[in-house]
C-alpha cells in the first residue's frame, strides 16, 4: 500500500512538474520524432534550424516548460525522425505536430530555417498562430548572396569526408556561425553533429517541395512578432531580419549582444526569457 502510495504521489509530481513525452507521429510517407512538456495556457512550438536538430532547444527546454505547454520536434532527417524518401511539406509537417499535441493554435518560435518555416506556416494559417518569434531567419524569397554561399561552403566542405570536428571548427571560426569565444556552444553544436550526423548528410538529398515566396505576404500578417538577430551574425541574416521588420505589421527587432547564428546554443537562458516575455505579453 506504501509503495502504491508512493508510486501515486511520483507520478502527480511529474505531471505537475510536466514531465517531457517523446513520441512519433505519422506524416504522409514517413514519422516525425516530437516531445511535449509542460502545462501552461499558451501553446509553443519550437522549431530548429537548419545545421542541428531540436536538440539544440536543450538548455531553454526546462525553462519554457515551466511557462507554457511546449513541443519541440525534429524535422525529417535530423535527428530521431527519418529521412523523407518522396516529396514532403515542411507545413504539412508542422500542422500534423501540432495536431498531434492537440494545439489547435500556438505560438511559433523558429531559428534560421525554422523561422522561415514558422512565417510560412503564418502565411498560410494565421488562424492557428498566436505570435511569432524569428531567430536569424531568411525569408522564402530573399535571395542569399554570392558571399553567403561561399562562406557556407567552406564551413561545411569537411563533411564530404564526414569530419564533423572539422565543420564546428569552421563554425566558430567564422565569427557568425557562432560569435568568437564561445567555447561551451561551439562543443555543444559539435556533441549533437556527432550523435546526429545525418542532420547535415541528408540534405544534398532532401525533396522537401518548394513553396512560393513569402515576401509580398508579410505585410498581411497580423501576429504580434519578435525578430531576434545576432549581432555577429552574417551580412545577409542581418539584411532579411531588417526587410522582415520594414514588412511585418508592427513587428519588434531585437539584435542580440556577442551572439551568432546559433545563439540558441550561445545564451540560452537570455534567448528563453525573451521569447517567454513576448509570448506572455505580447511585447
Amino acid at each position: 500500500m506504501i509503495g502504491r502510495t508512493m508510486a501515486l504521489a511520483c507520478t502527480l509530481s511529474l505531471a505537475l512538474a510536466g514531465a517531457a513525452r517523446a513520441e512519433m507521429v505519422d506524416v504522409d510517407g514517413g514519422q516525425l520524432y516530437y516531445e511535449t512538456c509542460g502545462s501552461g495556457p499558451q501553446a509553443v512550438v519550437l522549431i530548429h534550424d537548419g545545421v542541428v536538430n531540436s536538440a539544440s532547444f536543450d538548455d531553454m527546454w526546462p525553462i519554457l516548460c515551466k511557462q507554457f505547454r511546449l513541443v519541440r520536434y525534429d524535422r525529417r532527417g535530423y535527428g530521431k525522425s527519418p529521412a523523407a524518401t518522396a516529396p514532403y511539406s515542411v507545413q504539412e509537417d508542422l500542422a500534423a505536430v501540432m495536431a498531434a499535441a492537440k494545439m489547435d493554435h500556438a505560438s511559433l518560435v523558429g531559428f534560421s530555417f525554422g523561422g522561415g518555416l514558422a512565417v510560412s506556416y503564418a502565411v498560410l494559417h494565421p488562424e492557428q498562430v498566436d505570435r511569432l518569434v524569428i531567430s536569424g531567419t531568411v525569408i522564402n524569397g530573399f535571395q542569399p548572396t554570392k558571399n553567403f554561399g561561399e562562406h557556407v561552403t567552406r564551413i561545411m566542405f569537411p563533411m564530404i569526408i564526414g569530419n564533423m570536428d572539422a565543420v564546428a571548427d569552421n563554425a566558430a571560426k567564422s565569427g557568425w556561425v557562432m560569435a568568437p569565444g564561445h567555447v561551451a556552444a561551439k562543443a555543444k553544436a559539435l556533441a549533437i553533429l556527432k550523435a546526429s550526423p545525418q542532420d547535415l548528410r541528408h540534405q544534398m538529398k532532401d525533396p522537401i517541395k518548394p513553396w512560393p515566396s513569402d515576401l509580398s505576404r508579410l505585410p498581411d500578417l497580423k501576429v504580434p512578432t519578435l525578430i531576434l538577430i545576432g549581432d555577429h551574425d552574417i551580412a545577409d541574416n542581418q539584411a532579411a531580419s531588417g526587410a522582415a521588420q520594414a514588412l511585418i505589421p508592427g513587428s519588434r527587432r531585437i539584435v542580440i549582444d556577442d551572439a551568432g547564428h546559433l545563439m540558441q546554443l550561445e545564451h540560452p537562458g537570455e534567448i528563453a526569457g525573451l521569447i517567454g516575455e513576448f509570448i506572455r505579453k505580447g511585447r
